[in-house]
């Protein structure tokens, strides 16, 4: 079933739902129409009455003023862009700069920061709600008038289904993604460094000191970025290569193995494992990368229930094309032609 609440007011007194989608076995998943932002999954719990496993706020205000994107719907084009610019069709785009000198997550205006359309598409088994959104061409500085939705459903099975659509009026550029900051011990445990994951990627995107890609697509061997085993977050964490110490932990795309530019549907790519809860999140998608990152920069974050957020208190399984691909002609291509369809994938299966 789905469940709406009044979420709060937008500065200019338009109202934020919240749809509560829960299935028969008592999982449940807290979606806004703010930013398709992910605020809440709980999960049934013998020892209390459930455990929320992804981090987020309490408040409308501390999502508009959020610079971490906590569980957000993020695009035009999620992760970042080299100074904001790039070519297309042989013309030159410069859009917004919000990080470091460069474009992240769409820009300071992005799809985080909008209400949606909203749609209950199921309202009994295997509940679904679609959002849509238009962005007018040269919105945040990308090119053409792009509509764009997303279908969440959560499954009698425990899995919520992430299906991104989109079409364009003219060339563009698309990679959308949601960032949620998992914590398969709860929200409010603290450190995710005794977790373990597995992600199936034999190779990774190193960066420059400022989270921006080579160009390279270098193997993961004997390097922290070996996930190919179950893989303690401690341990790469702990790692004084290169590139951990630009990132303070873990920022990096890994090149999933799964990969095949003709993909429509899901493929396994990886899981996490919280041993104090036995907790268990599998990764399924047809993108070709995913951004693991370990929230390196938080420091007393003020998050739900007063919780203070610390650094490495969360992980986030982005699924997207590489950063900056419209910047590095071998990676798989985001662009998106006019009268072209959109579609990505991306489903997370929880099991306790």
């Amino acid at each position: 079933m789905i469940e709406q609440t009044n979420f709060g007011s937008m500065p200019d007194d338009s109202q934020v739902t919240q749809f509560c989608l829960t299935n028969a076995q008592g999982v449940s998943v807290e979606i806004l129409d703010l930013g398709g932002i992910i605020r809440r999954w709980l999960i049934p719990s013998q020892k209390q009455k459930h455990i929320d496993i992804v981090l987020g706020y309490d408040t409308v205000d501390e999502y508009l003023a959020d610079d971490s994107y906590l569980g957000a719907l993020v695009g035009r084009y999620a992760n970042r862009i080299k100074h904001g610019k790039f070519s297309l069709a042989g013309k030159d785009y410069q859009t917004d700069i919000n990080q470091g000198g460069n474009c992240l997550h769409g820009g300071g205006l992005g799809f985080n920061s909008k209400v949606w359309q909203s749609t209950v598409l199921s309202n009994s088994d295997n509940p679904s709600l679609m959002l849509e959104l238009t962005s007018p061409d040269n919105d945040q500085g990308f090119p053409g008038q792009i509509s764009v939705k997303v279908i969440y459903t959560l499954t009698e099975q425990n899995r919520l289904k992430i299906e991104y659509f989109a079409t364009t009026d003219q060339t563009t550029v698309y990679n959308p993604t949601n960032h949620s900051y998992f914590n398969l011990a709860g929200h409010n445990s603290g450190s995710v460094t005794n977790q373990q994951i597995q992600l199936l990627a034999s190779h990774y995107t190193p960066t420059d000191e400022n989270a921006i890609p080579t160009g390279e697509l270098s193997v993961v061997d004997s390097t922290p970025f070996d996930f190919r085993t179950p893989t303690t977050i401690g341990v790469s964490l702990a790692s004084k290569h290169q590139q951990i110490e630009y990132a303070n932990g873990l920022d990096h795309n890994l090149c999933l193995d799964a990969y095949s530019a003709d993909l429509k549907s899901a493929s396994y790519v990886g899981n996490a494992v919280a041993k104090e809860t036995g907790i268990k999140l599998e990764v399924y998608t047809n993108m070709p990368g995913i951004q693991i990152f370990t929230a390196n920069h938080f420091s007393n974050k003020k998050g739900k229930e007063d919780s203070l957020y610390q650094a490495h208190q969360g992980v986030c399984f982005e699924t997207q094309f590489y950063p900056d691909t419209p910047n590095h002609p071998n990676f798989p291509s985001v662009t998106l032609e006019a009268g072209k369809d959109f579609y990505s994938v991306t489903e997370y299966q929880v099991s306790f």
